[in-house]
């Protein structure tokens, strides 16, 4: 439920012009997805993240528990699956949400400056924060929301203890329109865009 509710924000704030401020939103949402994927699957972990706030101790032991949720969750669904490449993909995504903006590094802030420029008595430095309809940043927010809503459909529905296969049908039907407006709305980003989104 945290992971949709995030997933959601992360949407109506890509629709806004915020592109900055998506990625933190998408990391958390898969970080989400991927602390519910691995209290399913260990019993005793849940009660960790339960008890977290009981004491310092508790606290620390479910911060070392799921300091690495995203990883044991992708490689076990990568492992669960006839597509191993399935864990190269959910530590991909969760890495470029870093990169792009979920924490503060140069890819993620210089590309939102303009050069300083000196206007003799300061150093004026442009920041853009709200980007327009249309423009790179734009599209390409709306893009990471559609890819990282897949991710996060496949980690969630690997957290289920039974999935239909009409459920599994109706995942890939999703992702087989997700790839058609990919392709219909964005052909030359979609044809750069890699792995992650196909």
């Amino acid at each position: 439920m945290n992971s949709y509710m995030l997933y959601q924000s992360s949407v109506a704030t890509a629709l806004t012009g915020h592109a900055a401020a998506i990625y933190p939103l998408l990391r958390t949402a898969l970080e989400s997805a991927c602390y519910g994927y691995v209290m399913r699957t260990d019993t005793a972990i849940e009660c960790l993240w339960l008890n977290r706030h009981d004491s310092e101790t508790a606290t620390k032991a479910a911060r070392k528990a799921f300091t690495s949720a995203v990883n044991d969750a992708a490689d076990a669904i990568g492992a669960a699956k006839s597509h191993p490449g399935t864990a190269a993909i959910i530590k991909q995504a969760y890495q470029q949400a870093i990169d792009w903006g979920a924490h503060p590094n140069p890819r993620s802030i210089l590309k939102n400056m303009q050069d300083p420029q000196d206007i003799g008595t300061h150093i004026q430095v442009d920041l853009t924060g709200l980007h327009n309809v249309g423009s790179l940043e734009y599209e390409r927010s709306l893009l990471a929301c559609l890819d990282f809503g897949m991710l996060l459909g496949i980690v969630i529905i690997h957290s289920l203890t039974h999935v239909s296969p009409e459920t599994v049908q109706k995942l890939r039907d999703l992702n087989d329109i997700k790839e058609a407006l990919l392709e219909s709305e964005f052909p030359e980003t979609y044809a750069a865009m890699g792995p992650l989104a196909h």
